[in-house]
């Protein structure tokens, strides 16, 4: 609760109505679930009287300030009513006292906890339906009331608006279908209507989703569950996907159109295959790596992305082949590419031999001519020089973010903008936390209490916990023990010793009934008979203040585990509340340190077996880290910590920017060209517009996603774009350069002997007989007679 002015709420018309919202929620707030109305305490347990403490609070102040009726001192952070011990710093906040007499006089906030135990799934659905009555009821409150303004939260609500943040994506996921789609098709055009490729484009587009469809519906028979961190994987895919597509259709282009459909298939995968599995692979080893990881999260988003991967590339390798090869037939039958019912008339000699048009050639003339350029500035000497200073400004740019970024997560980075529950999340944040929170010790193995020295050792560790770093002090502890040996004394005429009998009847008053839940009971007739058995575990709890930060939390809780390993006979259990928010800090830093290198490591060993040359190799890995340290640093620039959400997309950052890196170097090496210049320009030819084609399509399809305002998505459109800009930059003009003043020559057989051992088909006759003559530089002449009719339908030109 706040005041609409944020004033005191300590003021009578704002009392009065803080203690019937109290009364309200506490009692009279019912819902209905299987024909039957349900109230609070219904399902609170032994939990009910959580709120009593500031209900007790506002009645006494406003009995004593206004009424003048009781004579009770308004003490903080706790206050003695009627020999009760209340301790108020977890309830109320933003505190003023006066200063002479150290009473509370205003209070600008106050939290009421309601605590639930369910014991079955009906009991938990009565909950959660509670749990949004009670968000429409302070909905309707902060609308509608001139006096006060509610929040409210739970974990119920929070699992709940996070999953609303990743379902807003999934409806998105179609209007990038089409954007890439379109893309796709589109650059996929020709003006010939019979080698333009727009149906192969659009099955294309269609080999992820298709993988998606078939990952995502193994892992749901296997029954994993469907986080919403999921949602960004149909993106990816997609984005790797298309990659491939382009790849594919680019390499189809440039294979002989006198070959059979068959050979051009052969040697369009000849081309494309190779590289096409080098990302996969890297891709598929990137997100294998963060199964191991021990976030669940990051866990579940990994194997969602390394089944949809393995689906992608098989549906690519075969599926998009065989589109492919259907193409390649309705070509040599010279079908139209847009109707292919419809067949292109022959081309009159005339026709082919006419002039190309003016605009096409100083298309293809500008289009040389900027290669040309582009491999000259690249084996330039100022190149290197420039490129030299500029990577040096980058990386010490990059390393500086690097050491900068912080580690965390707040429920606040899982929520949508628009959320109800971000109001309160930033309260908790900048009040809450500041001024004091409440830990639990659990003691999970008490042993016999009975035994002299039990007791005085359990108080002694609660005393440790009191005047510890950061503890508010004993004003702030509670422990039933305190209460219950009090009570022993009374039934024993004054003997404190511990006895088992009484706690069944002390737990039964109305008085003592709240400190049922702090601890676990065994069978009831164990009690009775003073048998250890009887107290299975048990917990208190004391306060800390001045934990604001997620690095001050984690702080104050490795120390209160550390002091829990001093009683190991106990087996002492440390818990607060945000504790799995600050637990974030200790495995993110070593987990991302860890993937990246095993992923730098494995893309090492991709990289020798495909490109097994040290000038593609070092370069290769050198502009891979350069990449991601890039993304690391640059990620402290544009606001983003590095938390789970962060983690899982930067693992995501590392194979995607294998793929840039990956299709130059795999096709510079392959080039059998000695001549550096006319390597480079080959490389540059056979892969550069695909890239280009590849980086564009997928940031076309982040601008739909950059419409949600959520933390999480935020992230993964920011990261995918640092990583195609950096990738596309690394791949086209670093790597270039970097190739340009290196010296590449092949070890190879065929470089140092000049031939080839090829199978060359040599035809002596096209009337009787075909020889296939196999030429070996070592062996004599086989000569093997294949008859006319073994040998398939050639095209008109046969090459020799």
């Amino acid at each position: 609760m706040q005041a609409k002015d944020d004033g005191s709420l300590l003021r009578p018309k704002i009392i009065d109505k803080a203690l019937e919202i109290e009364d309200f929620l506490q009692y009279k707030l019912k819902v209905k679930h299987e024909g039957k109305e349900y109230s609070y305490s219904d399902f609170c347990g032994a939990q009910c009287e959580t709120s009593d403490a500031v209900n007790i609070f506002l009645t006494m102040f406003r009995d004593v300030q206004h009424r003048k009726k009781n004579n009770v001192k308004l003490t903080f952070p706790s206050m003695d009513v009627f020999g009760h011990h209340i301790y108020l710093a977890n309830n109320i906040f933003q505190i003023k006292l006066n200063n002479r007499s150290k009473l509370v006089e205003e209070a600008g906030l106050i939290v009421i906890n309601f605590h639930a135990i369910y014991s079955n799934s009906s009991m938990e659905a009565v909950m959660k339906k509670w749990e949004h009555a009670v968000l429409d009821f302070s909905l309707n409150i902060t609308k509608n009331d001139e006096h006060l303004k509610l929040y409210t939260t739970s974990e119920g609500l929070v699992s709940e608006e996070v999953r609303r943040t990743g379902i807003q994506a999934v409806p998105l996921m179609s209007v990038t279908f089409l954007v890439i789609l379109v893309f796709t098709c589109l650059t996929s055009l020709k003006r010939d209507t019979i080698e333009s490729k727009p149906w192969e484009a659009f099955f294309g587009v269609m080999c992820p989703i298709l993988s998606l469809m078939g990952s995502f519906g193994f892992l749901f028979w296997l029954e994993f569950e469907f986080l919403p961190i999921v949602t960004v994987v149909p993106f990816l895919i997609l984005a790797i996907g298309v990659d491939d597509v382009f790849i594919f259709l680019h390499s189809w282009s440039r294979t002989d159109k006198s070959l059979m459909t068959v050979e051009r298939v052969g040697e369009m995968l000849a081309d494309a295959g190779p590289s096409i599995t080098i990302t996969s692979l890297t891709n598929l080893l990137s997100f294998a790596i963060g199964i191991f990881t021990p976030t669940p999260a990051i866990r579940v988003f990994c194997i969602f992305t390394t089944t949809a991967v393995i689906f992608d590339y098989l549906y690519q390798v075969f599926f998009f082949t065989a589109v492919i090869t259907i193409g390649g037939i309705r070509e040599r039958k010279r079908l139209n590419a847009y109707i292919p019912c419809l067949k292109v008339r022959e081309l009159t000699k005339e026709e082919r031999e006419a002039p190309l048009p003016e605009w096409k050639k100083n298309l293809n003339s500008f289009g040389n001519t900027f290669v040309d350029h582009w491999v000259d500035i690249s084996l330039s000497i100022w190149s290197r020089i420039g490129l030299g200073i500029i990577l040096i400004c980058y990386w010490t740019f990059s390393i500086y973010g690097v050491t900068k970024i912080k580690v965390g997560l707040t429920s606040e980075k899982l929520f949508l903008d628009d959320s109800p529950l971000l109001e309160l999340v930033k309260l908790q944040t900048n009040i809450i936390f500041k001024e004091g929170g409440q830990m639990a010790v659990f003691i999970n193995n008490p042993g016999n209490l009975s035994e002299s020295q039990k007791i005085p050792d359990i108080m002694r560790l609660l005393e440790k916990f009191e005047h510890t770093e950061g503890s508010v002090g004993s004003s702030s502890t509670q422990m039933w023990l305190n209460t219950y040996l009090p009570f022993v004394g009374l039934q024993n005429r004054g003997s404190v010793d511990f006895q088992y009998k009484y706690l069944p009847e002390f737990f039964s008053i109305h008085e003592y009934h709240r400190w049922s839940h702090y601890v676990s009971l065994g069978n009831q007739q164990d009690c009775l008979d003073e048998k250890p058995s009887c107290i299975q575990k048990f917990f208190f709890s004391t306060g800390f203040k001045n934990a604001v930060s997620w690095a001050d939390r984690l702080y104050l809780l490795q120390n209160w585990r550390e002091m829990t390993k001093m009683n190991p006979e106990m087996n002492l259990t440390v818990y607060e509340d945000f504790s799995m928010y600050s637990d974030q800090l200790l495995t993110i830093p070593p987990v991302t340190q860890q993937t990246v290198f095993f992923a730098l490591l494995c893309m090492t060993i991709v990289l020798v077996l495909f490109t097994p040359h040290p000038a593609t190799i070092g370069p290769g890995v050198f502009c891979v880290m350069s990449i991601n340290l890039g993304v690391f640093g640059l990620l402290y620039y544009w606001s983003i910590d590095l938390d789970p959400i962060s983690m899982a997309t930067t693992l995501m950052a590392i194979g995607f920017s294998v793929d840039f890196v990956a299709h130059i170097s795999f096709h510079y090496y392959k080039g059998d060209i000695e001549d550096q210049r006319e390597r480079l320009r080959h490389a540059l030819c056979s892969i550069a517009w695909p890239m280009i084609q590849a980086g564009l399509s997928t940031i076309l399809s982040l601008i739909v996603l950059a419409t949600i305002h959520a933390y999480m998505v935020q992230v993964f459109v920011k990261v995918v774009t640092l990583v195609v800009g950096l990738g596309m930059i690394h791949g086209l003009i670093v790597l270039p350069i970097v190739y340009g003043g290196l010296n590449f020559v092949k070890n190879d057989k065929t470089s140092k002997t000049g031939s080839t051992n090829k199978i060359s088909p040599i035809i002596f006759s096209t009337t009787a007989k075909v020889h296939d003559i196999e030429i070996n530089n070592s062996s004599p002449i086989n000569i093997k007679e294949t008859s006319l009719t073994d040998i398939p339908e050639r095209p008109d030109s046969v090459r020799g």
